[in-house]
């Protein structure tokens, strides 16, 4: 149970990083569209600052969301059944969107900047379904060690 928790919280983790460093070059290359040079030291800087100011928010928002998408896929493995790594992949795919959707349709706004184009969406998407699918991975392979070893100590 604990090694699932700190999985889970180094996953979110992976993605709120990723989804930062997604979004922040995607503003940055719309910058840059307007005929703007942009160095990497600005590209660099700009994406440290926007993990240090965005990161709590979005580790927030990204948890959250993948806390209720990754309940809902082990229930729908353990009652529906299919592919396990599908059902996380799945949630993976469908929280972060549903949360930026259920924000702008709540606040009336769209918190990450990126997020308002459909490639920045899929891209930022993307970011959580990379996460997901680590975290179904890690987690079926600590199961596996966990048989393994319950198997050796029988004999």
């Amino acid at each position: 149970m604990l090694k699932t928790i700190i999985l889970f919280i180094c996953t979110s983790l992976t993605a709120t990083l990723l989804v930062c460093i997604v979004s922040t070059q995607i503003v940055l290359a719309d910058v840059q569209s307007f005929g703007l040079s942009i160095a990497w030291a600005v590209r660099l800087d700009a994406t440290i600052k926007d993990i240090l100011g965005l990161a709590p928010v979005l580790y927030l928002l990204i948890s959250i969301g993948f806390l209720i998408g990754f309940i809902l896929a082990k229930y729908a493995h353990q009652f529906i059944g299919g592919n396990r790594m599908a059902w996380y992949i799945a949630s993976g795919c469908t929280t972060f969107p549903l949360t930026m959707y259920l924000i702008q349709y709540i606040m009336g706004l769209t918190i990450i900047a990126s997020t308002r184009t459909p490639l920045g969406l899929f891209l930022t998407t993307c970011c959580c379904i990379f996460s997901a699918w680590l975290f179904a991975f890690l987690t079926s392979r600590t199961k596996i060690k966990l048989i393994t070893q319950g198997n050796q100590n029988d004999k």
